[in-house]
């Protein structure tokens, strides 16, 4: 079930689950609201999912994807639809992963949660004291690298809950590659999974699947590992 609180993408080593909290999408999406108030932002929550699932499924009604299987310069990939998802999936864990690098388990966090979380991990489960210092420099990575992820085209409104809903439709791929494995199928190759995205993306859905897997590609080459991390 497309955002629902128990997700059926996630793999058993992901340590995620999804929540959303969007305001304002981009114009070929439905204006959505958010308030202040607990009650009224779940009730909105609910709501502003909804509307964007409808935009979206509608998209991939009248889109479809173009084609199951296929060889680029030699690799042949067999499930392009889930090479989508994965570029998606990969992209949610490492944001999560720059921002909470201290942090072994990532149960129960997405980029769409994280100025929640930032919050409940800064602060003693017990004591309920906070820690100031960690605190600001959580919110400091996370600051800095969505400014740079805006540079790329990246919203805060649009592509969290955008990133859930391709997980979502397409999965994850079904098993975890090895660095030869990885090499073999292309999953280290930028133009591969370009050329990927566009041929199995629906079109209207191109423009922003091309942008996640931009961020991803700026993200691997700012920490210099692999486009793909298990």
């Amino acid at each position: 079930q497309l955002f629902s609180g128990k997700t059926s993408w996630m793999r058993a080593d992901s340590n995620m689950s999804c929540i959303n909290r969007p305001d304002i999408l981009t114009e070929r999406l439905p204006r959505l609201t958010w308030s202040p108030t607990p009650r009224a932002a779940c009730a909105q929550t609910h709501e502003n999912m909804k509307r964007l699932q409808a935009v979206l499924t509608s998209c991939l009604r009248s889109n479809p994807c173009r084609f199951r299987d296929w060889c680029c310069n030699g690799v042949y990939c067999s499930d392009p639809e889930r090479l989508l998802g994965e570029i998606a999936f990969q992209l949610d864990r490492r944001i999560l992963s720059y921002v909470f690098q201290g942090q072994n388990r990532l149960y129960g966090f997405t980029v769409l949660n994280i100025r929640d979380k930032i919050i409940q991990v800064s602060t003693h489960p017990l004591t309920g004291k906070v820690d100031e210092g960690y605190r600001l420099q959580l919110s400091q990575r996370y600051t800095e690298l969505m400014a740079k992820l805006k540079q790329l085209g990246y919203s805060m409104t649009l592509h969290p809950p955008f990133t859930e809903f391709i997980i979502n439709t397409y999965g994850i791929l079904k098993q975890r590659a090895d660095s030869y494995s990885a090499r073999e199928l292309g999953y280290n190759s930028p133009d591969f999974l370009r050329r990927v995205v566009i041929n199995a993306a629906p079109s209207k859905l191109l423009k922003d699947l091309l942008l996640l897997f931009s961020c991803l590609s700026f993200m691997a080459r700012q920490d210099g590992k692999p486009l793909f991390l298990w």
